[in-house]
């Protein structure tokens, strides 16, 4: 039995966490089966999925909680599924008065009933069970349980189907439990009537990595890092079993640090002892050969290292022993083992003498250079200087095509290896800057107390800094660099300097200082030849520097060299997405998408985690500017599960500003909360982590139309991130804080730092940015009564984006037109320009603006065409005499209803505070009430 389940709450259980909707379901069939009506219910999930725990809390729940209804169960088994009617004997257990119809029952045993049932047979077999389903179901609602539906005996299972099919109008409940994995064992008829149309199918998904956390938390007191959590759901698959039996087993303080493997449970261990115990001499050679090969474990590979001529017997054995199998597609043919764990069982129960042998028939059976020489180092127990020379040239040619987590892994294989201390510390350091190069900060971090210890020297102060930077930690970052700077030789080891001077420029970048980054940049290329890693990744970056000093024309030239010089591998996967980031910036965003998801993937190049994760971060964004924001949610889920096991906090804010702000839009308050506190920082951390982070929040805040909290949030971005004639913000944020500025009634302010904002001289005109600039405008000159011209200024912004595909900005400046078009009177040209917002804000899912744009257009008072029916309005009043208010004060009747104060139904309609207070008298007045809460009882939410 696992922790936690238990009689009582459902909620509370352990076999629930994850699941609770699955039983949600199936209470609700139970109370529609109490009706009259048959049903039956497949519960389908591999091993492990918890399925059997969740049927266990259902039948617990129908004994126990619920009333009158009676339980048959029955559990498959292996062995007893060559039984004819075992299963049909569990279910029988206690058998109605023998009939002409019951061929031969009494004790309810099986072991009387030998041979295959003849259909004649299993038609007796399956009247009686229906005559004892139909007896029960008179006296309340009945039902019938099979775990492990796969491992029923065929007799048994023709008996169910047989009577399943045929019940009607009773009071019955079939429950099963399926292994799809498994699903072959299931004779055909009965599997084609288990997945058809008569059957409720409830798929048990894997946990979530919060879900894992939960768990952890609740049941075992240990409070998982994100990292973990991902890392055991990568390991388990997120299924219940096996990560209840790693936390069970394993010590709290090994989800603590950095971990490169998890080990196989006690449970994986006995099954795959006592699977090797019964295996063939073939099968154990072939699991040992399997387990030493892992992801190179092709069938002639795991031939030669096993030594075994008749594989495919063997692994026909492995598979009917439910150890192993055949995986093939277009693209591989591999030996894969059944449950996760088994690699590692077996592999460590292989004798160390005979575990070196395998590796060395397998350095000569596998094709790819790095991974012949890891099978040599595992072959390879104390210092070999010559492999160890042979696999740092390995990692000089992986460096230079930007493969950092090859160089990586075989620059530690090489310092294990080798024979002089100092020479195996050197080894180390470069190992665990390749670390920080590849993305994998959370191993890199395991070895930063290692890294400070050493001597030291320009080397380690470059590791530190530059572990310091993808950690976000900004003055520790340029402490440790500028200390590695001033220790170098540039005339006598110019490669190591122009590395300092690399880590500087993305130093620089992160900081979005463009003096910074071209200075370093061009100080790193000046030291090295095009092409070097050094040279290449500073290339990469160069214009945005150029970009940020606000010389535009020079940016675009770098990267038309950059490309250029960019060989068709991982190093290129840098230069695309530095493209990218000025592209999206100059409204090129759909070159920057090509770029960004050109740029993501790492799996096929050996790149880096880290710029795929920046990749993917600028992706999402790309996406949400570009509208599809179904797309832009699949891509922030995506990446951030690789975020969350890499621990790089340095672009955590900038994924979670767009999921923030897009779970804002479209209203899952809950989400979008969450992602604002993951995108949340320290202060002194670096200014591309800042700024996408007040973003976050202040675009929550928007979304609600909290203008004050929004404020709060922007107003810091001011001197956190200026735009002056020589600096160039990346991130736009200053109409919104213009917007924020005059929802608030700062208007004074709002013009100072807008007419300042406008000043500032461009090289080049960005649509986007003069739309921007324009609506601001617009916004704050009908704030300051002028309508007319400030229609001019809001036509002039959609001017700028007439061309370009920007929906979600055209709709933000819509909304604001027609917003202050109905404050100023101008209802029918508001009610136009609404309708536009509307339409936009719904093809996006918008649903936060959507209802926005309907109560603005209510207030018009014009505009019911493109309205909801009046019968699905949020508030209607429901007692005292018909009361006609005028659109206005119905909207504000609404929104005071259901909450809002004054200032919130002001800042929402866009109106002040005083006229909001004005018609909540006169809605008063029309009703004869006094208070708040006697309009809120005036009012309710429909149906």
């Amino acid at each position: 039995m696992i922790p936690g389940h238990h009689h009582g709450n459902p909620e509370e259980n352990l076999a629930l966490l994850g699941h609770a909707e699955v039983f949600e379901e199936l209470l609700e069939t139970l109370r529609t089966v109490r009706k009259g009506n048959v049903r039956t219910v497949v519960l389908s999930g591999p091993r492990g999925s918890g399925k059997t725990a969740v049927l266990d809390l259902f039948l617990e729940h129908c004994r126990g909680v619920a009333r009158g209804v009676r339980v048959l169960s029955a559990t498959g088994d292996e062995w007893e599924a060559q039984l004819p009617l075992a299963g049909y004997s569990q279910l029988m257990v206690t058998p109605p008065l023998r009939s002409a119809k019951d061929p031969g029952r009494g004790n309810g045993r099986s072991a009387d009933l030998g041979g295959i049932l003849n259909p004649s047979q299993a038609a007796n077999y399956a009247s009686t069970l229906g005559a004892h389903l139909d007896g029960l179901q008179l006296h309340g609602s009945v039902v019938v349980a099979v775990d492990d539906v796969q491992h029923l005996d065929a007799e048994t299972l023709h008996v169910l189907v047989f009577v399943m099919r045929r019940l009607r109008s009773k009071r019955v409940l079939f429950v099963v439990t399926l292994d799809p994995a498994q699903a072959r064992l299931v004779p055909g008829g009965v599997l084609a009537f288990l997945t058809g149309h008569q059957v409720s199918r409830l798929p048990l998904d894997p946990l979530s990595p919060q879900r894992v956390q939960e768990l952890a938390r609740r049941w075992f007191r240990i409070d998982l890092n994100a990292t973990a959590a991902h890392e055991i759901v990568r390991h388990t698959g997120g299924w219940p079993q096996p990560v209840v039996e790693l936390l069970g087993e394993l010590p709290p303080e090994t989800w603590q640090t950095w971990f490169s493997s998890l080990p196989p449970s006690s449970r994986v261990r006995a099954q795959v002892r006592s699977l090797l115990a019964a295996a063939s001499p073939d099968l154990v050679a072939v699991a040992e050969a399997t387990s030493v090969l892992g992801r190179n474990a092709g069938v002639a590979e795991v031939a030669r290292v096993s030594g075994v001529e008749y594989v495919m017997d063997a692994l026909d054995e492995g598979h009917r022993a439910g150890l192993l199998g055949l995986s093939v597609d277009q693209a591989h043919s591999l030996v894969t083992f059944f449950e996760t764990g088994t690699t590692e069982s077996v592999y460590e129960q292989i004798a160390p003498s005979q575990r070196m042998r395998l590796h060395r028939r397998a350095a000569d059976s596998v094709q790819n250079e790095g991974d012949r020489l890891g099978h040599r180092v595992s072959a390879t127990p104390g210092p070999d200087e010559a492999l160890a020379s042979a696999l740092e040239e390995y990692a000089r040619q992986q460096a230079l095509v930007g493969a950092w987590h090859d160089v990586s892994t075989a620059l530690f294989s090489a310092s294990r290896l080798s024979g002089d201390i100092r020479v195996g510390n050197d080894r180390q350091l470069r190992a665990v800057d390749a670390l920080v190069g590849s993305g994998n900060i959370a191993q890199a971090q395991m070895w930063a107390a290692a890294v400070d210890a050493m001597a030291p020297s320009p080397l380690r102060s470059s590791v530190l800094g530059y572990l310091s930077t993808a950690s976000g930690q900004n003055h520790s970052a340029q402490t440790q660099l500028e200390m590695a700077w001033r220790t170098s030789n540039p005339q006598q080891d110019p490669t190591a300097a122009a590395q300092v001077a690399q880590r500087l420029v993305l130093h620089g970048v992160a900081s979005w200082d463009g003096p910074v980054i071209t200075r370093w940049a061009e100080q790193a290329m000046s030291l090295t030849t095009a092409g070097t890693p050094a040279h290449i990744e500073s290339e990469a970056i160069y214009g945005l520097g150029l970009y940020a000093q606000g010389r535009l024309a020079e940016a675009e030239a770098s990267y038309r060299q950059a490309f250029e010089h960019a060989s068709e591998n991982a190093q290129k996967q840098r230069v695309q997405m530095g493209a990218g980031w000025l592209a999206l910036r100059l409204d090129d965003a759909e070159t920057a998408l090509v770029n960004f998801e050109a740029a993501a993937p790492t799996e096929f190049r050996g790149g880096s985690l880290r710029i795929s994760l920046w990749a993917e971060a600028w992706l999402a964004r790309t996406q949400l500017v570009l509208g599809n924001w179904d797309a832009a949610a699949a891509t922030v889920a995506r990446a951030s599960v690789r975020l969350e096991t890499s621990r790089m906090p340095l672009i955590r804010p900038l994924l979670y500003w767009t999921a923030a702000e897009l779970w804002s839009m479209r209203g899952d308050w809950d989400r979008a909360r969450y992602y604002v506190s993951q995108a949340a920082v320290q202060p002194g951390t670096y200014r591309a982590m800042q700024v996408p982070a007040s973003l976050a929040r202040a675009r929550f805040h928007e979304a609600r139309a909290d203008y004050e909290s929004a404020l709060a949030v922007l107003q810091p971005l001011t001197e956190l991130d200026p735009w002056t004639e020589n600096r160039v913000s990346f991130w736009p944020w200053q109409d919104s804080y213009v917007n924020a500025l005059v929802m608030t009634d700062q208007l004074d302010t709002a013009d100072a730092f807008l007419t300042a904002f406008e000043q500032v001289p461009r090289e080049r005109a960005v649509p986007s940015d003069l739309a921007r600039m324009a609506w601001a405008r617009g916004r704050l000159v009908a704030a300051q009564g002028d309508p007319d011209i400030a229609r001019e200024h809001f036509e002039t912004a959609l001017g700028h984006l007439r061309g370009l595909n920007r929906p979600y900005l055209r709709a933000r400046v819509s909304f604001a037109f027609g917003q202050s078009m109905r404050r100023a009177g101008k209802r029918r040209l508001a009610s136009s320009v609404l309708r536009v917002a509307r339409d936009l804000y719904d093809s996006l899912g918008a649903a936060t603006y959507v209802a926005r744009c309907d109560r603005e257009l209510k207030a018009t008072g014009l505009d019911v065409g493109n309205m909801p029916d009046p019968s699905d309005a949020v508030l209607v009043a429901v007692t005292g005499p018909q009361v006609q208010l005028t659109a206005q004060e119905q909207s504000v009747a609404e929104l005071v209803a259901a909450g809002a104060t004054n200032k919130e139904a002001a800042r929402a309609l866009f109106l002040a505070d005083k006229t909001v207070q004005y018609h909540l008298t006169r809605i008063y007045g029309k009703f004869g009430i006094r208070s708040r809460s006697e309009l809120a009882a005036r009012f309710r939410p429909t149906d």
